[in-house]
C-alpha cells in the first residue's frame, strides 16, 4: 500500500456522514432532477436505468407516497443490490423496514415490480459485498475516494472497517405474480 486509504472528503460517503446542510440541498435538489428525468423517461433511455432505480415507498408516519432514487447494482450475488450510504438513516429504508414483509416498488428502466428487500446483516456478507464494490466497480474511486493503484490493498485497515459499519447493503427480490 503506497498510501494510507482514508475516507475521501468529496466522497459521497463522506459527505452523507458530515449532513451539512448545503449538500442536503444539493441532494434533494439533485434527487428532485433525477426522479422528473426518469418519469418523463429521458434517463431510462439512455440506460441510466441499469444503475439508478427509483424506490416507491409510503411514509411509516404519514402514510404519504414518497419517491426516492437509489443507486442499485447487481454484486458478486447476481441479486439486485441497494447500496445504501446513509446506512439505517436513510429515511426510504426506515419505511421499508416498516412495513409489513418488506414489500415495496421499484421502477428499473421502464419496468416497474412489486418487490421485497432483504437487509444484509451478515457482517461477513457485507464485507464481501463491500470489497467486490471497491475491487470490481470504478463508482469506488466517486463513492468513497479510493483508487486501487493509489491506495492498494485496503480491506483489513480501520478505515475500511468503519466504512462497514456506517453503510448498509439491501437485496432485491421480485415478487411473483398473485402474491
Amino acid at each position: 500500500m503506497s498510501e494510507k486509504f482514508k475516507l475521501g472528503e468529496k466522497s459521497i460517503v463522506a459527505r452523507h456522514k458530515e449532513r451539512t446542510k448545503s449538500f442536503h440541498r444539493f441532494n434533494k435538489i439533485m434527487n428532485g432532477v433525477v426522479i422528473f428525468l426518469y418519469r418523463i423517461y429521458f434517463l431510462p433511455l439512455f440506460g441510466i436505468g441499469k444503475t439508478i432505480v427509483l424506490v416507491h415507498t409510503k411514509g411509516r408516519i404519514t402514510g404519504k407516497r414518497r419517491t426516492t432514487p437509489v443507486l442499485a447494482l447487481k454484486f458478486y450475488t447476481e441479486k439486485l443490490t441497494f447500496y445504501i450510504a446513509r446506512g439505517k438513516k436513510a429515511h426510504w429504508l426506515k419505511n421499508i423496514l416498516a412495513t409489513e414483509d418488506h414489500i415495496f416498488k421499484i421502477q428499473k428502466g421502464f419496468k416497474r415490480m412489486k418487490v421485497k428487500g432483504i437487509l444484509v446483516k451478515d457482517s461477513n456478507e457485507k464485507f464481501r459485498h463491500l470489497k467486490y464494490y471497491f475491487e470490481e466497480l470504478d463508482e469506488a474511486k466517486f463513492i468513497f475516494g479510493y483508487e486501487k493503484e493509489k491506495h492498494g490493498d485496503v480491506f483489513e485497515t480501520k478505515e475500511f472497517r468503519s466504512i462497514l459499519d456506517m453503510i448498509e447493503f439491501l437485496q432485491i427480490e421480485p415478487m411473483k405474480k398473485g402474491k
